[in-house]
């Protein structure tokens, strides 16, 4: 029996691709596994045809739709096809016309699944908002932590910490307010992903020392959480937040919004944050800085409470889903 795994193009983002590839390592012992990654990173019609083509081609025993593209359900086999939802947020800033397609190609489309996985409840509850879905026919299952983020001790760099800022290029991850909290703190600002041209102005505004990188392996992500010595994740909006569960498991001061899911997420592994109000961020910072006995409490903290996101359980979940369908 075969699982075949739809993945996003690789150029829109690899945190999905990690997650589930996380996951496929639970999952093999009991099913085969095909990935396969979608042609086009584009959501226009001719995109969405060809992509939608490509995976109806690629069928296997039971279909999964890793995030992103909803729009495959018009194209795969209703009966044995689930789909993971991340979060709708997009939806919700668009309108007119382009909120009507949206949300049949995103949306509405969910009605075609056998099952529809969200990753948080904060995911479930945006999308039964917009469309009415039988309590049978979804589920919650968090993403994992990779056992590729495991602790690993860190003399804490008090007199200029490193801080890292992972997807520096959405501006939902908030990295302008980042950088202007970070005016006057003696610190190292680590950017992965590519910097639009207003933040590279801030940077050189509120004179921050940074670096930035981008297009990395797996194993080079790892090395940016076990190098540094905070990790930022103050994001306007997330469906789940996994550089939250990630810093905690590599053993990392963690900064995040005081806004679902992250707070959820974080549990009380986390200084929680305005996102919004930088003078909430610059607080944070400084407390993780200068606060020993605080740091130390919330890494301790955050190793426990990554314990229920490890990947065994998450696999298992799945693999009941599977089972399921099945029957």
């Amino acid at each position: 029996m075969k699982v075949t795994y739809f993945f996003r193009h690789p150029t829109v983002g690899f945190s999905i691709q990690r997650v589930f590839q996380t996951i496929n390592k639970g999952v093999c012992p009991a099913y085969d596994i095909a990935e396969y990654f979608l042609p086009s990173p584009k959501s226009n019609f001719a995109s969405i045809l060809k992509n939608g083509f490509f995976a109806k081609k690629r069928q296997g025993n039971i279909n999964h739709i890793t995030g992103d593209a909803h729009y495959l359900l018009y194209f795969l086999s209703s009966k044995k096809t689930i789909v993971t939802v991340h979060d709708i947020m997009y939806f919700s800033y668009l309108s007119g016309i382009k909120k009507k397609l949206w949300k049949v190609l995103y949306i509405n489309s969910l009605k075609r699944a056998k099952k529809v996985v969200f990753i948080s409840e904060f995911a479930k509850n945006q999308v039964l908002k917009v469309v009415d879905l039988p309590e049978s026919r979804y589920c919650v299952i968090p993403n994992p932590v990779s056992p590729d983020f495991s602790f690993e001790y860190k003399e804490f760099n008090k007199e200029k910490p490193v801080i890292l800022h992972i997807n520096g290029s959405l501006e939902r991850k908030n990295l302008a307010r980042t950088i202007e909290a970070l005016h006057e703190i003696s610190c190292h600002l680590r950017i992965v992903g590519r910097l639009s041209s207003r933040n590279i102005e801030l940077l050189d505004e509120y004179d921050i020392d940074y670096s930035n990188v981008r297009d990395l392996s797996n194993e080079e992500v790892v090395n940016e959480y076990k190098n540094c010595d905070i990790v930022n994740f103050p994001s306007l909006f997330e469906g789940f937040g996994m550089p939250v569960i990630e810093g905690q498991a590599v053993g990392r001061a963690v900064v995040t919004s005081n806004i679902s899911p992250m707070k959820y997420v974080a549990g009380e592994g986390a200084i929680l944050v305005d996102p919004e109000n930088v003078q909430s961020i610059k607080k944070a910072y400084l407390r993780v800085i200068n606060d020993a006995d605080f740091r130390n409490e919330l890494i301790e903290k955050g190793k426990k409470n990554v314990m229920q996101f490890q990947l065994k359980s998450v696999s298992e979940m799945y693999v009941n889903l599977y089972h399921e369908i099945q029957l």
